[in-house]
């Protein structure tokens, strides 16, 4: 078939007279041309026809039928894009078991292939809807980053921008394991909150990325007001806010002033001096930082701190970090400069 032939074809199936007549072209047209178009093209032709096709198990039955993954099936990508739009119409069935065993089918085929393709945008987006179903926040934050990372943002309106920049805040909130929200600080995503009701998102994320407890208990009649989510796990976020803290207390120390007293964590945490030896504990536990507690001394011994995607305050206090360490660079070489004379003069 003349690759002219198509792109032509391509651009008709979008015709708006064809609104709901591709399952009518399929039988009469497409059909016989399958074999003579190329596999990709072929997808993109019976995703279209399968969405108008309002019956969903029907619509499962036309992708999964010889005409439409018989013709494609050895064509990796092809086949993953078809999986993906089943799996998707198997969540709307409330069939996550089977949803999950062929996105996990189609993980390995684009784990296969090089670049990203529309097919990779497909796969993440329906894979975090999965995560959201299941109520999984670690792996919806960790798929809806990955598609934010395949799709161009104009490609979404204000309205899915918002909703999406929402959910993946909650899940950075609410995911027991998430202590980096950084990279989703930095996403542009986030800007389509902050003229909405929902702006207050954001301002606790920032809180949460400094280990802010102060701001956690300011806002707290606020958040608890607004998502039914975040309020059933007051306890836990107030958990990962204090082990933010003693995270953001060794960070901006310099690595030569990393011993902090426990009097010193107990104010940068906001909570009482005998509640400071167990958070520590969870925070090494955790491996978000390394060091030594001395008991006798009440004092900590950090000789590390998980790194973190930086907001620009960080940066701004990294910056002046590295300043200072320059001018002490500077200082021990123009005191040995300094001394050099003597030196030789002793030898």
């Amino acid at each position: 078939m003349a690759p002219w032939l198509t792109v032509e074809l391509l651009a008709f199936i979008g015709h708006e007279s064809l609104a709901d007549g591709l399952v009518d072209l399929h039988a009469n047209l497409i059909k016989d041309l399958a074999d003579r178009m190329s596999p990709m093209s072929l997808t993109k032709i019976l995703l279209a026809t399968a969405q108008q096709i309002a019956d969903s198990q029907e619509a499962i039955a036309f992708l999964e039928g010889d005409e439409a993954m018989g013709k494609v099936k050895s064509t990796p990508l092809a086949t993953a894009a078809l999986k993906t739009e089943v799996a998707r119409l198997k969540m709307d069935q409330n069939d996550v078991p089977t949803a999950l065993a062929l996105l996990n089918e189609c993980e390995e085929l684009l784990n296969a292939q090089s670049g990203v393709t529309p097919t990779h945008v497909d796969y993440y987006r329906v894979i975090a809807q999965l995560r959201m179903m299941q109520a999984d926040f670690e792996g919806f934050y960790t798929d809806a980053l990955r598609f934010l990372g395949c799709v161009d943002l104009a490609d979404l309106d204000d309205v899915e921008k918002a909703s999406r920049a929402f959910d993946l805040g909650l899940a950075a909130l609410c995911g027991e394991s998430i202590f980096n929200v950084g990279e989703l600080l930095a996403h542009p995503i986030l800007e389509s909150l902050r003229e909405t009701p929902k702006s207050w998102l954001v301002d606790l994320l920032y809180a949460f990325n400094s280990g802010d407890v102060g701001k956690f208990e300011e806002t707290k009649p606020l958040w608890t007001s607004k998502s039914e989510d975040l309020a059933d796990k007051e306890e836990m976020l107030r958990g990962k806010f204090e082990l933010l803290a003693v995270m953001e207390a060794v960070f901006q120390r310099g690595t030569a002033d990393r011993t902090i007293s426990f009097a010193d964590l107990a104010t940068a945490i906001s909570v009482e001096v005998d509640r400071v030896e167990v958070i520590v504990m969870k925070a090494l536990s955790k491996g978000l930082v390394k060091g030594t507690i001395n008991q006798i001394e009440r004092v900590v011994e950090f000789s590390w701190v998980q790194p973190r995607v930086l907001d620009m305050d960080q940066l701004g206090k990294m910056r002046d970090r590295l300043g200072e360490w320059l001018a002490s660079v500077k200082k021990g070489s123009q005191l040995m400069r300094d001394g050099a004379p003597e030196l030789m003069a002793a030898q």
